[in-house]
């Protein structure tokens, strides 16, 4: 989308869009070229013609003074109750309209978009964000792809301070989410683990992000002996990938984000059914949606400084592939009993989190399509968060969450988790239990290579995908939590 403020009512384009209250006497005046047009747009949801429920859209013919326009409306509801979720509605529902029918050019009476608990700074943000977002499609392997959908929107309002700004920011937003949803979405022979850090270098070329890559013998060699126990079963070794973004100028700590990046699960010799397997290529989305967060937050220019971490990997079976009682020694020295090789992400993340802290962090947050345990907990809408000593980060990211309408409930560690991932005969630790509890056990497992480092686990696995579309998107990878991060990122000092 490209966006253009206008200040006066005249307007250039056919096709106008107004947003539609519950209660129309709730509008300023309309004003199209000098003229008022309540009264018509009065009538015309009095004969059922324009709709007020929230992201309905309407079109219709408009004649103001002899000269006819195409109106398309969308509903807001009762805009003394609308609410951040409503407004994504809106604008997801209006782009999605838009790019159906095609719409090139268009005018938007902005002003008529205002609500009493959302601010136009807030609402210029989400229009830009949902500009992106939510008309996004992946068709890269498709002999007939769809042409680039683009809008050139004239936004006529009275006052536009920074507007044109906030639109933008959103608009980055929006990217980034698309730039993880496509790393997820590439075929598994293609996205190796090797490829995907080529792609990750390639991207933030000539960036004010600087990318590391380990290759298999150099983890082998620098002891990541988990991350490489999962990644040698496989001819396409695994790869470590450390993102560095330093836009503060003092030696302030960094934050640290952590994900999972396991390019394929078949399971490993615990191998998954035929059904399991079936969108295991999906088993990197925390992976690509730190990415995302990164990318935001250098387009961003945000002042803070942050390492991502990435543990990237297929597990495969092979001759060399790790088996049930298999033992391994982390990075951290310690030695590890390989009871399922499928709990394979707690592995990776194991190296990557104690890797991610020898950078000193303030905190660290890690990301992963990890337990279906947690789905089974929380639903598959919903995130799962164990706090480690953190609570001072995790009470302002549950209260953004909430307010970018992303769900997010903390699950606890207990002692009880904390022995139970000691339960290894042969060795320090072990990977997996039968009994219940699985996603706090594998929280557990993970936080206990974080030391004393405030620690924030996020089991995406329900929501990481959608397996139908919504106002956000087509579904498939969802980019969850990056609003909500990057907006917590934001807040940071």
């Amino acid at each position: 989308m490209k966006a253009n403020i206008k200040h006066t009512s005249e307007l250039a384009q056919d096709v106008v869009i107004i947003g539609v209250p519950e209660h129309l006497n709730q509008l300023d005046e309309v004003l199209i070229d000098n003229v008022a047009v309540n009264e018509q747009l009065k009538t015309l949801k009095q004969l059922q013609i324009i709709n007020s429920n929230v992201g309905t859209i309407a079109t219709t013919m408009l004649n103001v003074e002899q000269k006819l326009y195409k109106l398309i409306t969308v509903g807001l509801g009762n805009i003394k109750t609308t609410t951040y979720a409503n407004m994504l509605k809106v604008f997801g529902q209006l782009f999605q309209y838009l790019k159906s029918e095609r719409v090139r050019q268009a005018s938007m009476l902005f002003d008529t978009f205002q609500t009493p608990e959302t601010s136009k700074h807030t609402v210029a943000e989400i229009l830009g964000q949902q500009s992106e977002q939510s008309v996004y499609q992946f068709d890269s392997y498709k002999t007939d792809k769809s042409a680039p959908y683009q809008i050139n929107l004239d936004l006529h309002m009275i006052e536009a301070e920074n507007i044109l700004t906030q639109i933008e920011q959103g608009q980055i937003i929006g990217n980034a989410i698309n730039l993880a949803r496509d790393y997820s979405n590439m075929p598994p022979n293609i996205l190796t683990p090797q490829y995907y850090a080529e792609l990750i270098q390639s991207h933030f070329k000539g960036t004010q992000v600087a990318v590391d890559i380990k290759d298999s013998d150099k983890l082998q060699e620098e002891g990541f002996g988990l991350i490489h126990a999962v990644g040698k079963g496989s001819a396409n070794g695994p790869r470590v990938i450390t993102l560095t973004y330093n836009g503060d100028d003092t030696e302030a700590a960094p934050i640290a984000l952590v994900g999972k990046g396991i390019t394929y699960d078949s399971g490993g010799y615990s191998i998954k059914s035929k059904v399991g397997m079936q969108t295991m290529k999906y088993d990197m989305c925390g992976s690509a949606n730190v990415i995302a967060m990164i990318e935001a937050a250098h387009r961003l220019e945000l002042k803070i400084n942050i390492v991502g971490v990435i543990a990237a990997a297929e597990n495969m079976v092979n001759e060399a592939a790790m088996k049930p009682d298999d033992v391994y020694t982390a990075l951290s020295g310690e030695t590890v009993e390989v009871l399922n090789t499928d709990a394979e992400g707690r592995l990776v993340l194991g190296d990557a989190v104690f890797y991610a802290n020898q950078f000193q962090p303030k905190v660290i947050l890690d990301f992963a399509t990890l337990t279906g345990a947690a789905v089974a907990a929380l639903g598959e809408d919903k995130a799962a968060v164990f706090n480690h000593q953190a609570q001072q980060y995790l009470s302002s990211l549950l209260k953004i969450a909430s307010a970018k309408d992303e769900f997010v409930f903390e699950l606890p560690m207990t002692s009880t988790e904390r022995s139970l991932i000691r339960n290894s005969e042969v060795a320090d630790l072990v990977n997996h239990t039968n009994g219940h509890g699985k996603a706090l056990f594998a929280a557990t497992f993970i936080n206990h290579f974080a030391g004393e480092t405030p620690h924030l686990h996020f089991d995406i696995a329900g929501p990481a995908t959608t397996n139908k579309s919504t106002y956000r998107g087509p579904k498939g990878p969802t980019g969850y939590l990056i609003p909500t991060i990057v907006q917590w990122l934001r807040s940071q000092k």
